[in-house]
């Protein structure tokens, strides 16, 4: 009976993946909890024989380290816990070299591959990207099935690339918050096989008593990088009329993210932040029925910036738009289109996942009819 009434209450969290995730539990983890007296808890899915099973080590120390199994590669990768730290900056210096990239959904392949070809990290996934920056730009979570071990390399490489003086910015989408606040419509159902493996709720593997959860409700909804702003949906007209500075964004967020209990916003900033149409992480205004450049230009200005890189809405390839006012590169990892964007000596690039470099060249606009 028991059984029988999990079965159902699974079928009902997940409507959205049920006509079509044929996904079941898998190997997956660790999910790092905070234990007793500073130690920690590490909870993953593991095969023995022909049967999936749930471990639960205990962790000793403020850093330990751990193993996070990488699927197709024959070396884990070893994960140094860190203490939670201060949030990240909000604008930064503009690097050398950036490499940018969105909507990754649990596509540890396509990850893996655009990393390599950027030279950002070597075979072993040590980081070669000197004092170059790695942007995430939202939407690491659902769709695919390998999520955990995305979100574990992307917080690895963090720590990597401050070591060599680079940086990872890793910026929330409207998937990482919907994620973060229960919302778990598009989460796979191997993810709600395996939190009931190992005892919790789906929300609870990423909530904040665990190292990923906490890590991701410190992140930005917004990064400036130079003169480049870097969000997952765009700002819209509606955000920008608020005349809310860009550090006000991610600290609502973050303070929402953080509190006991997710209420969503009628209004204030955070409503900007993630309102399902007009909100940082939501808006499509950039790429389905583009806003005029006129007002774009006016929230250039306002945020005293040149360009915005967004993810979210799927273009065919990596590339400018807008008069080269906004730059997009939500593309398809999963049906083998995977691209991102590098910049070099001042110039963006088209990197495919084979190595391939196109120069992105700013479209010029079509004149007026008469």
């Amino acid at each position: 009976m028991k059984f029988a009434v999990w079965i159902l209450l699974l079928a009902l969290a997940a409507p959205i993946q049920e006509s079509k995730d044929s996904s079941t539990a898998d190997v997956d983890g660790p999910y790092v909890f905070e234990g007793d007296a500073g130690t920690w808890i590490a909870k993953r899915i593991v095969r023995k024989g022909n049967e999936l099973a749930a471990a639960v080590d205990k962790l000793a120390g403020p850093t330990p380290e751990i193993e996070v199994p990488l699927p197709g590669r024959e070396k884990p990768l070893r994960v140094r816990i860190r203490p939670a730290g201060d949030p990240p900056a909000t604008r930064v210096p503009a690097p050398e070299r950036l490499l940018a990239l969105s909507d990754i959904e649990g596509n540890l392949d396509a990850l893996i591959n655009l990393l390599q070809a950027a030279k950002v990290v070597e075979e072993d996934l040590k980081w070669i990207f000197g004092k170059g920056h790695l942007v995430v730009v939202g939407d690491t979570f659902d769709r695919g099935l390998h999520v955990t071990e995305c979100l574990w390399l992307f917080y690895e490489l963090e720590a990597r690339a401050a070591a060599e003086g680079g940086a990872v910015h890793f910026i929330l989408g409207n998937h990482e918050v919907m994620n973060l606040t229960g919302d778990l419509r598009y989460a796979r159902r191997k993810y709600h096989e395996n939190a009931a493996l190992l005892g919790e709720k789906l929300e609870e593997l990423h909530s904040r008593r665990t190292v990923l959860g906490r890590w991701l409700r410190t992140r930005n909804a917004i990064q400036r990088i130079g003169d480049e702003l870097f969000v997952h949906g765009g700002i819209s007209p509606a955000a920008a009329a608020g005349k809310v500075e860009l550090q006000a964004f991610n600290d609502e967020l973050r303070r929402a993210l953080l509190a006991d209990a997710w209420v969503k916003p009628k209004e204030g900033t955070l409503k900007l932040v993630v309102d399902g149409k007009e909100g940082l992480v939501w808006y499509r205004g950039y790429v389905v029925k583009p806003i005029d450049e006129k007002t774009l230009d006016e929230i250039l200005i306002q945020y005293g910036a040149r360009r915005i890189v967004v993810g979210h809405c799927v273009v065919d390839n990596v590339g400018f738009t807008l008069g080269g006012r906004v730059l997009t590169l939500d593309v398809l990892h999963a049906k083998g289109v995977s691209q991102a964007a590098l910049r070099e000596g001042g110039d963006w690039f088209r990197l495919s996942r084979d190595g391939k470099r196109v120069k992105l060249e700013i479209p010029v606009a079509e004149p007026s009819p008469r």
